[in-house]
């Protein structure tokens, strides 16, 4: 018994949606796995920073540091975007800013919102 083919094909095809999904995939991942991990050294570093900010004689020195990080890890973080507070009990630290995600096809802007309280000792 022969059998005749009539579905001819039809396994280039999927292979080449299955190329289009995996470049797409790879693609975003170059443009959002290093905010990423922007964004998580920086949070990292503020934590840091506000656990040992009654160390710090100054809160504009704190100030300061947190900006030359973000300048570090290339963030779009300005003067105005820093608020610190210190209390009798505890020091505040918050950030916000906004990292715009460039494609052809659309422009993500993905806020951040990082607010950091520590105990003063």
């Amino acid at each position: 018994m022969r059998r005749t083919r009539t579905e001819r094909g039809e396994g280039r095809f999927g292979t080449l949606v299955g190329i289009v999904v995996l470049a797409l995939t790879v693609y975003l991942g170059v443009k959002i796995v290093p905010v990423l991990i922007n964004g998580y050294t920086f949070r990292d570093f503020l934590e840091e920073e506000a656990r040992f900010a009654a160390l710090r004689k100054r809160d504009e020195e704190v100030k300061n540091r947190v900006l030359r990080k973000a300048q570090d890890l290339d963030l779009p973080v300005g003067a105005k975007d820093i608020l610190i507070t210190r209390s009798t009990t505890h020091f505040d630290i918050k950030v916000k800013y906004i990292v715009p995600i460039e494609t052809p096809v659309y422009t993500y802007n993905w806020a951040f919102d990082e607010a950091i309280r520590s105990p003063l000792f």
